[in-house]
């Protein structure tokens, strides 16, 4: 299951995510269910602040539905950035895999971190705790600099 934040918003995304990604959102084994009719979830499209406990019995009745719908669901995949708030909800009421922008970042860290547990240890410098200097696009060629928005 994908739960995004309005279903429509998703569709102009899909040659991209075939192109660069090499799969379809219309595979079958995609589910895509939006969460633009939920009670209190216009906040995103405002942009304003989401009321955690007033949107989450909502986001639930939406998973609820595709699940009664579709049986073989075995995961859920928050795509929206504003959804990671509710994937505990959902891990403890559905008991599957749920996974957001956080998890996936954290996934991406832990495989070039040093596991403690097994392996050779210590091959990573400690963080001496000091924060470089940085403005946004100092990283970028001056080209793609001159295009950032400030």
């Amino acid at each position: 299951l994908i739960l995004t934040a309005d279903s429509k918003s998703l569709e102009p995304q899909k040659e991209l995510l075939l192109a660069q990604c090499g799969f379809s959102l219309d595979d079958e084994r995609f589910i895509v269910r939006g969460c633009e009719d939920v009670d209190g979830f216009e906040a995103v499209k405002n942009g304003e602040k989401v009321d955690e406990d007033r949107v989450t019995p909502g986001v639930r009745r939406v998973v609820d539905k595709a699940l009664h719908d579709f049986p073989t669901i075995r995961a859920i995949v928050l795509e929206c950035t504003e959804l990671p708030m509710f994937g505990d909800a959902l891990r403890r009421e559905y008991r599957m895999p749920v996974f957001d922008a956080i998890t996936c970042a954290d996934f991406f860290i832990a495989s070039l971190s040093d596991n403690p547990r097994c392996g050779a240890d210590s091959w990573q410098k400690k963080w001496d705790g000091r924060i470089e200097d940085y403005k946004l696009g100092d990283n970028l060629p001056p080209e793609s600099r001159a295009k950032l928005i400030r």
